[in-house]
């Protein structure tokens, strides 16, 4: 589940998609890309990697460590999603748009 919305977020943003947040000035081929997975979570690599690593521990039956992964991705994208998305509403006008109709889908980080 979760590695099906992480793969779709890499293809369907292709070159959008970077590892580092574009925090400068927009690049002239930077489009904000609103189907397929980005309509149903504004962030899908997030949400995907977030649900993928909290299920790998609940299917190992690894309370603890189910605990401590959710936790800490938890923490690190409740940091960077505010961040990213202060450049991305700077660089898309339409994105407060966007960001006002679809959810992350990561507990507690609307």
């Amino acid at each position: 589940f979760g590695e099906f919305f992480r793969k779709g977020a890499l293809i369907q943003a292709g070159s959008n998609f970077t590892h580092q947040i574009a925090d400068g000035e927009k690049r002239h081929s930077h489009r904000l890309v609103q189907h397929g997975v980005y309509s149903v979570s504004r962030h899908p690599g997030y949400f995907g990697w977030f649900w993928w690593s909290t299920s790998s521990q609940v299917m190992l039956a690894n309370p603890i460590s189910t605990i401590l992964f959710s936790s800490v991705a938890w923490r690190f994208f409740n940091d960077r999603i505010p961040y990213e998305e202060s450049h991305l509403q700077r660089f898309f006008p339409e994105y407060r748009e966007y960001k006002r109709r679809v959810p992350t889908r990561i507990p507690y980080i609307p």
